[in-house]
């Protein structure tokens, strides 16, 4: 045996890689994706099925999710047009800190301003953009089925806990919980229902997005069950409103536009009742929730006004409206009714706060970004261009829009998800609908 020289054949070489393999292997991008995309999934989690209860994580998971986020984060002609929105309503902030300031508005009430509404919209924006982008609409609304579910399961905890074990069981969901089951009647305080008031008005107006069958049943008849035992008008009606707003934009959506109206009745209808009817009979079967007293409850609210204190509230906020002249008094800055002694300066009818804080013309500016939005979804609509996911998106902002009128749901960083998230969809999908629609 020689070792000098081996006669046995060479051992074929490896074929080469192609160049753009080479250049992807080990690419941090990659990594930075699935990193983000677990960021993105646990501030959900946190800000959809649990708001308020976990703070500091909760912005802990927004900070991270944004600086996830920023490798991928693409500036493309939608987003720039939102960007440019955006900062058309920090000059108004800014401006409007300014004059709190000069009229002694406090340093806290100065810092949460500028957190809210200057800092936390646009980490939401950065986040729900490359979320779509590395996600896409489709997915998302994938994502939101299955926190909608737990959503539901959360109050169905709450309900047992407290029921059992009293208020000390459900701190961690609320501070201070309460749950009113007397005559007929069913509501607790929940900061989850934030959340349904969206995820209700979105699900009932486009069912067919949640393929399972099983599931889309299920889900319905969670949600309804939610909204009934919630006692809050705002969610009570987002079913109804989410379920008519979907029935009326249906002929005008992609892949529906050459069905009969009766097809389409009956594919979108049913499933409504069904998992409406499912809900009722587990509710009177189970409960002793009476249907008739939960919505003349409803009702007697609205007919009121919201109650006697949002009614107090809302001629103090209109009585500073009238003496400053519609110019605005400033951020930070509160009237004689007092609705939150520890916050002077917060107000539930967030509509009127508004024009009360920055005047007529800071606040057109700040409802400009959402009217230029309806618009876009209503031109979409108009040339029966509308997809399904974007019927789901336009119909739970709607509710949960709606909603900020008597809620402050909006100044929540928590909540913020459900107004930015529709908003980036439709302009970095559309970016030419808006252009049309500003024209």
């Amino acid at each position: 045996m020689s070792f000098g020289s081996d006669s046995s054949p060479a051992s074929p070489a490896l074929p080469a890689m192609p160049p753009e393999l080479l250049d992807g292997a080990g690419k941090y991008r990659l990594t930075a994706r699935h990193l983000f995309l677990g960021a993105a999934a646990l501030l959900l989690l946190l800000a959809v099925v649990i708001p308020n209860s976990l703070p500091i994580p909760t912005a802990a998971a927004m900070g991270l999710a944004f600086f996830l986020a920023l490798p991928g984060l693409r500036i493309d002609r939608g987003f720039r047009s939102l960007l440019a929105l955006y900062a058309a309503t920090v000059i108004v902030t800014v401006v409007y800190l300014v004059v709190g300031g000069m009229h002694d508005a406090p340093l806290v009430a100065i810092a949460q301003v500028f957190a809210i509404y200057i800092a936390s919209p646009l980490l939401w924006m950065v986040i729900a953009h490359v979320l779509l982008r590395w996600l896409g609409t489709s997915r998302l609304i994938d994502w939101l089925a299955m926190l909608s579910l737990l959503c539901a399961l959360s109050v169905g905890v709450f309900f047992y806990l407290y029921l059992r074990h009293g208020a000390a069981a459900v701190a961690f969901f609320f501070k201070g919980a309460n749950v009113n089951l007397n005559n007929g009647f069913a509501g607790a305080t929940m900061h989850v229902y934030g959340s349904l008031i969206f995820l209700c008005g979105a699900f009932f107006s486009s069912p067919e997005l949640i393929r399972n069958r099983l599931l889309r049943f299920a889900l319905l008849a969670m949600l309804l069950a939610c909204a009934l035992t919630s006692g809050r008008s705002a969610l009570i009606l987002s079913v109804p409103m989410g379920w008519l707003l979907g029935l009326v934009l249906m002929s005008r959506t992609i892949g529906n536009t050459r069905k009969s109206a009766f097809v389409q009745l009956v594919r979108y209808g049913l499933p409504m009742l069904a998992a409406a009817a499912a809900a009722l009979f587990l509710l009177q079967a189970y409960t002793q929730i009476d249907l008739d007293t939960v919505l003349s409850a409803v009702t007697d609210k609205l007919a009121s006004g919201g109650g006697s204190a949002r009614v107090q509230m809302g001629h103090s906020l209109l009585a500073g409206i009238l003496d400053n002249g519609g110019l605005g008094s400033g951020h930070g800055v509160g009237v004689d009714y007092v609705s939150d002694p520890i916050h002077p300066w917060r107000y539930e009818l967030v509509w009127v706060a508004t024009l009360y804080r920055v005047g007529i013309l800071g606040a057109l500016i700040y409802v400009l970004p959402f009217l230029l939005y309806f618009l876009g979804v209503l031109r979409l609509a108009y040339g029966r261009r509308l997809p399904a996911r974007h019927k789901f998106m336009f119909c739970g902002l709607f509710c949960a829009f709606l909603a900020t009128n008597t809620n402050p749901y909006i100044e929540a960083f928590c909540f913020q998800w459900m107004y930015v998230v529709p908003l980036v969809a439709l302009f970095i999908e559309y970016p030419d609908c808006f252009r049309k629609a500003a024209e």
